[in-house]
C-alpha cells in the first residue's frame, strides 16, 4: 500500500509538471469517455433494463398472420380473442385492448385525449397495479356497467392538479360521464402513450363466431412458470390448424412475438450501432493518448535510465507509468461525467417525440447507479490499454545512450517509431470505416427524400377531428358535419383547397381490408385482393395535389343517394387490369357487404401511387371511397394555402367551432412536418453516427499531426544537415508530408478493407438500413477516402511547413 501511495503522488506531481500536456489527455479521453457514458445510459435503460412489468420475459404478444399479404401482425378479432382466452393451456392469462380516442369535455377547452379500452384483466397480467385506487372488476367488463376509467399519472396532473380526492370523481367523455376509479403510476406506458383507459365491454354481436374477421384487438398474454416460448409456439400452431378451414382462409396463421421485442422493436438497431461507433471514437482517442505517453517516455528516457541502474526493476517502471496513466484516465473519467451529463440533456432534447413517447424506459435514461459503475469501468479500462504499450517500452531503456552526458535524449529506436505509426495507421483506419459507414446512411437517407411520394407536402396543414358517437349517431349527421365545417374553412382567406380523408400519408394510421373485383377469381390458394382504403371529400386529391391518371375526381354529386363509385390508384390498376382501363369496372370491400350481399362499385377514376408507409416503405394497392357514401367518425382536415398553412390554425379552429363549438381539433401540424416526423428514426441515426464519425476523423487528424509534429522535433539534427548539404525547402516538406501521406494510406487501404467487409455484413442482416445506395457504394467509398487523404494532407502539411523553418546552424548544434 506503501509503495502504490508513493506512486500515486509520484505520478501526480510529473503530471502537474506538465499542465498543458495532461489537460490534452484528461479533455481527449472525456469526451470518448462520456460520450461511451451518454450512449449507454441510453442503451441501458432502453434495451438492458427490464421492461416496467412483472416478469417481463413470460409477456407475449398475439398476432394475426397474413403471409401472402404481408401482414405478420394483423390485429386479433373479439372472438377469436375470447377463444384463446379460454381455450389455450400456455398462458396464465390472456389480455387485450385497442385505442379509444375521446373528446374531453366540461374542463376547460375541449379537448382529445388518446385512451385504451381494455380487458379487465389487462392490467394484472401485465403485473401493474394502479398508483392510486383499483384496477377495473370483471363485471365492468360488459356493456352498461363500463363508465369507468383509470387516468394516467400525467392526465390527473394536468387536468386534476393531482387532486388527493380523485377517486370517484367524474369526468365527461364524448357526452359520457365517466366515474375514476384509480391513477396509474408515473411513467407507465405500453406500446403506445396513453391518457386514460376504460374497460372494452363487448357487444354480443362483436363476440359472434361469425365476427372473426373483425381484427381490431392487440392481444398480451403471461406465459405460464412452465411453459417456454416455443411451446406456446406450437400450441398456437396447432390451434391455428384447427379453426383455419372454419373461420378463416388458408393463408392465415398466429404469430407469437416477445414483448421485449414488441416494444422496442428496429429501437435495438438505432442505438446499438451509435454505441459501436462511439466506442471506436474511444479506441481513436485512446491511440492518441499512447502516442503522446510514448513521446512523454522518450522524453524521460533518462529519468527511468537512472532509476533502473539505482535498482529500480522493470515491474516497478511499468507499475509506475500505468499508476500515471490510471490518474489520467480517472481524471478522464471524471471530466466525461461532466460531458456525459450534458449529452444526455442534448439527446433527450433532440430525440424527436414520435420516438420518445412510444419507447418504454427512455424517461428513464440518466447517470444513474449503471452509468456510474460503466463509466468507472471504461476509464481504468482505457487506463490500462492506452498506458500499457507506452509502460512496456518505457522499461526497457537503452542505457549506454540514455545516460552519455552529451547524448540526445529525444532518440527513439526504430521498434518504438513502428508503434507509433502503427498506432496511427490503426486511428486512420477506424476513421475511414466510421466515415463511409456514416456516408452511406446520409446517402440513404438523401436517396429517402428525393423519392417522389406521390403528393405534395408544401402548404398543407392537417389535422385530426373525431365525432363523438352520442352526437353523431347517423351517418347523415357525420356527413352533414363535413359538409359544413368544410364550407367555413373554404371560407377562410388564403384557403385554395380544402378536405376530409381518414387517413393520412406517413402518419402511422391506415386501414387495409380484402375486396372482391367482378369477374376475378382468385386463384386455388390464392388470397382475396387486399388493399388500403380511405374515404374521402372530392376536393381531397386536389389538396393533396395527387395526380389523376384516367377518369375523374369524386365530385359533390357522389353522395349516399347515387351510385356507388371508387377510385383506385396505379398500382392496383396495373395488377389486375394490365394493359386495359378499369373504368366502368366493378369492386366491393367485403367491410361493406350485408352479409353474404356485396356493395359493388363502380371505378370513375385512377390516380398515382401514394407512398402512406414511406419512401422505402411496402407498397399497397388503395382505393378511395367518397365521404358521403360513408361517412367516418375520424378523419383527418387537410388545408392546402397559399400561403404558409401555420397561420390558419387559429381560423380553422374557429370554423370547427362555429359548426360544433364542444368539437376539438388535434395534432395540428404540417404536411411537411408529418413527413419529417415520418423519417426521425432514421434522421436521428444518421446525425448521431455522422457526429461520431466526424469526431473520429478529427481525433485521427490530431492523432497524425502529433506523430509528424513529433517526428519533426526528433529529426531537426537530421533536417538540419540536410539543410546544410544542400536540401531547399521543398525537399524537406515533401520528405516531412510523404512520410505522413504513407501512414494515411496504408490506414485508408485498412480501412477501405474493413468498412468494404462490416458494411455488407450490416446491409445483409439489418434489412431497411440503406435504401437506395449499395453497400459498397463506390462513390461513397471513394469520396469520404479522398476527404480523409486531404485532412491528413493538411495535418501532414503543418509540421512539414514548421520543419522548412529550421536554422541549420542551429539544429547542428542540437544538443
Amino acid at each position: 500500500m506503501n509503495i502504490l501511495l508513493q506512486d500515486l503522488r509520484f505520478g501526480f506531481r510529473v503530471l502537474m509538471n506538465k499542465p498543458g500536456f495532461t489537460a490534452i489527455i484528461v479533455l481527449a479521453l472525456a469526451l470518448g469517455i462520456g460520450a461511451n457514458s451518454a450512449i449507454f445510459s441510453v442503451v441501458n435503460a432502453v434495451l438492458l433494463h427490464s421492461l416496467p412489468y412483472k416478469d417481463p420475459d413470460r409477456l407475449v404478444m398475439i398476432w394475426h398472420n397474413y403471409p401472402t399479404l404481408k401482414l405478420p401482425d394483423a390485429s386479433v378479432s373479439p372472438p377469436s380473442y375470447i377463444l384463446y382466452r379460454d381455450m389455450t393451456r400456455s398462458f396464465e392469462q390472456v389480455a387485450t385492448g385497442t385505442g379509444w380516442q375521446v373528446n374531453v369535455t366540461g374542463l376547460g377547452e375541449p379537448e382529445r385525449l388518446q385512451g385504451a379500452s381494455i380487458s379487465y384483466n389487462f392490467f394484472s397480467t401485465l403485473g401493474v397495479e394502479p398508483a392510486i385506487g383499483r384496477p377495473f372488476k370483471q363485471d365492468e367488463d360488459r356493456p352498461g356497467a363500463d363508465k369507468v376509467v383509470i387516468l394516467s399519472h400525467g392526465l390527473w396532473q394536468r387536468l386534476f392538479g393531482g387532486r388527493d380526492d380523485i377517486l370517484n370523481q367524474t369526468i365527461t367523455l364524448d357526452d359520457q360521464t365517466y366515474n375514476i376509479v384509480g391513477v396509474m403510476p408515473p411513467g407507465f406506458q405500453f406500446l403506445n402513450t396513453v391518457d386514460l383507459w376504460k374497460p372494452i365491454a363487448f357487444t354480443p354481436e362483436q363476440v359472434s363466431p361469425t365476427m372473426h374477421g373483425n381484427e381490431f384487438l392487440s392481444v398480451v398474454a403471461r406465459l405460464k412458470p412452465d411453459v417456454t416460448f416455443e411451446q406456446a409456439c406450437d400450441e398456437m400452431n396447432t390451434l391455428a390448424d384447427q379453426i383455419r378451414g372454419e373461420f378463416y382462409g388458408p393463408n392465415w396463421g398466429i404469430s407469437l412475438v416477445p414483448l421485449s421485442k414488441q416494444l422496442i422493436g428496429d429501437f435495438k438497431l438505432m442505438l446499438w450501432i451509435p454505441f459501436a461507433f462511439v466506442g471506436c471514437v474511444l479506441l481513436i482517442a485512446c491511440a492518441n493518448v499512447a502516442n503522446l505517453l510514448l513521446a512523454r517516455a522518450t522524453a524521460r528516457q533518462k529519468e527511468i535510465a537512472i532509476r533502473t541502474v539505482l535498482g529500480a526493476s522493470r515491474a516497478r517502471i511499468i507499475g509506475q507509468m500505468l499508476t500515471e496513466s490510471l490518474l489520467l484516465s480517472i481524471m478522464g473519467g471524471a471530466l466525461g461525467l461532466l460531458v456525459a451529463y450534458i449529452a444526455i440533456r442534448l439527446l433527450i432534447l433532440s430525440i424527436p417525440p414520435e420516438i420518445g413517447n412510444n419507447l418504454v424506459g427512455w424517461k428513464n435514461i440518466g447517470l444513474n447507479t449503471e452509468a456510474m459503475v460503466f463509466t468507472i469501468a471504461v476509464s481504468l479500462l482505457t487506463g490500462i490499454i492506452f498506458g500499457l504499450a507506452p509502460a512496456l517500452h518505457a522499461s526497457r531503456p537503452d542505457l549506454n545512450e540514455s545516460l552519455k552526458e552529451g547524448g540526445r535524449t529525444g532518440t527513439e529506436g526504430p521498434r518504438r517509431n513502428r508503434l507509433r505509426s502503427a498506432l496511427v495507421v490503426f486511428e486512420v483506419a477506424i476513421a475511414l470505416v466510421l466515415l463511409v459507414g456514416a456516408g452511406l446512411l446520409i446517402r440513404s437517407f438523401i436517396r429517402l427524400q428525393e423519392v417522389d411520394p406521390g403528393f405534395n407536402p408544401e402548404n398543407v396543414l392537417t389535422m385530426q377531428l373525431s365525432l363523438p358517437r352520442s352526437r353523431y349517431r347517423e351517418p347523415e349527421q357525420m356527413a352533414s358535419f363535413y359538409s359544413r365545417a368544410l364550407e367555413q374553412v373554404k371560407a377562410i382567406g388564403g384557403v385554395q383547397y380544402a378536405a376530409f380523408g381518414t387517413n393520412l400519408p406517413m402518419s402511422g394510421n391506415n386501414s387495409s381490408a380484402s375486396f372482391a373485383i367482378e369477374g376475378y377469381t382468385p386463384a386455388e390458394g390464392e388470397s382475396s385482393p387486399h388493399g388500403d382504403y380511405h374515404m374521402v371529400t372530392p376536393e381531397y386529391f386536389n389538396t393533396m395535389q395527387i395526380q389523376l391518371i384516367e377518369g375523374r375526381y369524386f365530385t359533390e354529386a357522389d353522395t349516399n343517394r347515387s351510385k356507388p363509385v371508387a377510385i383506385i390508384d396505379k398500382v392496383l390498376a396495373d395488377r389486375y387490369w394490365p394493359g386495359e382501363s378499369p373504368i366502368g369496372k366493378q369492386i366491393a370491400a367485403y367491410f361493406e357487404a350485408d352479409g353474404d350481399n356485396l356493395k359493388w362499385r363502380e371505378i370513375v377514376g385512377v390516380v398515382g401511387q401514394v407512398r402512406r408507409y414511406g419512401p422505402d416503405g411496402k407498397t399497397k394497392e388503395q382505393y378511395y371511397i367518397p365521404q358521403a357514401q360513408r361517412p367516418s367518425r375520424d378523419a383527418y382536415l387537410l388545408v392546402r394555402s397559399s400561403a404558409d398553412p401555420s397561420s390558419l390554425a387559429r381560423s380553422i379552429r374557429n370554423a370547427i367551432s362555429e359548426v360544433d363549438k364542444d368539437q376539438p381539433v388535434f395534432r395540428v401540424m404540417t404536411m411537411e412536418t408529418v413527413v419529417s416526423n415520418f423519417l426521425a428514426k432514421k434522421r436521428f441515426l444518421m446525425l448521431l453516427v455522422t457526429v461520431f464519425a466526424g469526431l473520429a476523423l478529427l481525433l485521427a487528424a490530431v492523432g497524425l499531426y502529433g506523430v509528424m509534429a513529433y517526428t519533426v522535433t526528433q529529426r531537426t539534427h537530421e533536417i538540419g544537415i540536410r539543410m546544410a548539404l544542400g536540401a531547399g525547402p521543398g525537399d524537406v516538406m515533401r520528405m516531412v508530408i510523404r512520410q505522413g501521406m504513407a501512414l494515411t494510406l496504408i490506414g485508408a487501404a485498412v480501412g477501405l478493407a474493413g468498412a468494404f467487409v462490416l458494411t455488407r455484413l450490416l446491409a445483409s442482416t439489418v434489412s431497411g438500413l440503406l435504401f437506395g445506395v449499395g453497400a459498397n457504394d463506390p462513390a461513397t467509398f471513394a469520396g469520404l477516402s479522398l476527404l480523409l487523404l486531404a485532412v491528413a494532407l493538411v495535418a501532414s502539411y503543418i509540421p512539414a511547413r514548421r520543419a522548412t523553418r529550421v536554422d541549420p546552424m542551429i539544429a547542428l548544434r542540437y544538443e
